[in-house]
């Protein structure tokens, strides 16, 4: 048998044990001085070692399948499996870094332990800290980091910036790296745009549509018919960054392209624009809808059937499979979801509010509120945010708020957040949560707000009455969202919460009480309590009940578990604190 046969046949042994499939006799009888050098490394492997403990028949397998699996990775060759028309060719050589890694040694580890275990926020934050300081990541920690950005999509903004010249040369180096590549970062806008990756391409766009919305709309333009779909997509997206009536000639273009979700995007930006004609035209259809019964209450029919013309303006005239309700509520939807929100208080005469309380008498109740909060997504008027706390609880609403919440100023976000957790104590938890999900990423709470949440969070759990269910899963994410989100001048404040005695910890043990019975009984009773404590005691507990047992605590911290990972958080962000004040020096 060839070595690649014999490594194939170990396999097989390990994965079904070799009581059921018997390891090759070629490794299992002894050393054989005439095989390879690898052959004879497995054999030896096989062979029971006099120093471990306990060497049985499945650890001897085990340690001759990691030997294997060694001799195999190393013995591996690029191309192999592929035929190759030519030679690999060696890669040029990175370009020089523009940017400057730190050189703090204790900075290094701390970053390399972000990248490796999170939390993604600390990340984020962290990342972002360092673009701050215009510096880059270390090469050493390269791996680590564009590894992450394969796995998080989400992280890519925020890494992008920090991987240096060498990190977009392995980017490109690597097809599971490719987002990463690109041209380096000093490099001429016109350049970025020619050869640039989508990502990259995507952040000049957005960049140019902050500030010259019609130069970012013209280059685009110009440039769509060369783009295959995937490149198109997040570039138009783009668009919606500095939107106005100037875009709607080349937004009503794309409602006609070849791609189904460019011409989706195109009309739900179009919806953006009530003064648009392709959002005049929709709501005429939605007025249509509209009548008034015997009592003067607005109701809603939609048709049996839609027009032709409908698919044009991004409506689909037949339900997808998933569509749990009927071919009207499917039209009635998608109608919703196009229409400018501020149709509704102008025609209906009502608030947002009264809007969702009118929607809640109507037959068609479900497909309304789908609707507005698919409009919502992209309209973002922030005069719904109390009408959207009010639907129903999914996925797409617990996304929603927060993007709602982004577009109030940071006071006007934190004011509603302090209102709500001083309004009810007991809702401690449904703020926390509610803070978590409408920050971004890299973002934090102010210094002030996260004083009067850690006070907040002393007077709930800290003190002798706890206030709420402290003693629960979410409760544990709501304490790792505070480690996470709180300003750094609140952290030291926010670790005396486990890190100092408790009022409930401090409680004095109860003074005995004077014996009154005879000496005799008293030995008795003790004796016999001490019995009936000592039993259970020697009952072994089920995995169930041992689980209800940890779980059967006042606080998060009484955890063990719990206790550490705070811990990890608060002193990751500290240090990190402290080695990027130190990288700035004094102001």
């Amino acid at each position: 048998m060839s070595n690649a046969q014999l490594w194939a046949a170990l396999q097989q042994s390990a994965m079904v044990g070799s009581d059921r499939l018997a390891v090759p006799p070629a490794l299992a009888s002894g050393v054989d001085p005439s095989a390879s050098g690898s052959q004879q490394a497995v054999q030896a492997a096989l062979q029971p070692r006099a120093d471990v403990a306990g060497d049985s028949p499945a650890q001897q397998l085990l340690r001759a399948s990691a030997v294997a699996a060694v001799f195999e990775r190393a013995g591996w060759q690029p191309g192999a499996q592929v035929r190759l028309t030519a030679p690999l060719a060696v890669p040029a050589a990175a370009p020089a870094e523009s940017r400057t890694a730190p050189a703090d040694a204790r900075l290094h580890t701390l970053m390399g332990d972000v990248l490796k275990d999170g939390p993604f926020e600390l990340q984020a934050s962290m990342l972002r800290t360092l673009d701050q300081a215009g510096q880059r990541l270390p090469h050493d920690l390269l791996v680590p980091a564009l590894e992450q950005g394969r796995q998080s999509v989400e992280l890519r903004q925020w890494l992008a910036p920090v991987l240096g010249e060498r990190g977009r040369w392995l980017g490109a180096l690597n097809p599971q790296w490719s987002y990463a590549s690109g041209v380096e970062e000093t490099a001429d806008p016109e350049l970025v745009w020619q050869e640039g990756s989508v990502e990259q391409r995507v952040a000049l766009l957005r960049s140019e549509r902050a500030t010259d919305a019609a130069k970012a709309r013209t280059r685009l333009e110009g440039s769509l018919k060369e783009l295959g779909a995937k490149e198109r997509l997040p570039l138009v997206q783009a668009l919606a960054v500095g939107l106005g009536m100037d875009d709607e000639p080349l937004l009503e273009k794309l409602l006609s392209d070849r791609s189904k979700e460019i011409r989706e995007n195109a009309a739900q930006m179009l919806s953006c624009l009530p003064d648009s004609a392709h959002s005049q035209r929709v709501m005429g259809w939605m007025q249509s809808m509209l009548q008034q019964d015997d009592k003067g209450q607005w109701i809603v029919e939609p048709p049996e059937e839609g027009l032709k013309e409908w698919e044009r303006d991004g409506i689909t005239l037949k339900p997808d499979a998933y569509h749990r309700g009927g071919k009207k509520a499917w039209l009635l939807e998608q109608m919703v979801q196009l229409t400018p929100v501020s149709f509704w208080t102008r025609a209906l005469g009502l608030t947002p509010l009264e809007v969702m309380e009118w929607s809640r008498r109507s037959d068609w109740k479900s497909s309304l509120r789908q609707g507005w909060v698919r409009a919502l997504q992209y309209q973002l008027d922030v005069e719904w945010i109390d009408a959207a706390q009010t639907m129903g609880r999914d996925m797409r609403h617990d996304a929603l708020l927060p993007a709602l919440m982004a577009r109030l100023s940071r006071e006007e976000r934190e004011s509603r957040w302090i209102a709500q957790f001083e309004r009810d104590r007991h809702k401690l938890i449904d703020a926390i949560e509610g803070m978590s999900q409408s920050l971004g990423g890299a973002e934090l709470l102010s210094p002030a707000l996260s004083a009067r949440l850690t006070e907040a969070l002393h007077v709930a759990v800290g003190g002798k009455q706890i206030t709420g269910n402290w003693h629960s899963y979410r409760a544990d994410q709501a304490l790792l969202s505070c480690a996470r989100m709180l300003d750094v001048t609140a952290l030291e404040r926010f670790a005396e919460l486990w890190r100092k005695p408790s009022v409930l910890d401090a409680q004095p043990e109860p003074e005995p009480e004077p014996q009154t019975e005879p000496a005799a009984a008293v030995t008795a009773t003790a004796a016999a309590t001490a019995a009936a404590v000592a039993a259970p005691a020697s009952i072994p507990l089920t995995p169930q009940q041992q689980a209800r047992l940890e779980r059967s605590r006042v606080r998060p911290w009484d955890e063990e578990r719990m206790r550490g990972h705070l811990e990890r958080i608060v002193d990751l962000r500290l240090g990190l604190h402290q080695a990027f004040v130190a990288l700035r020096g004094p102001a």
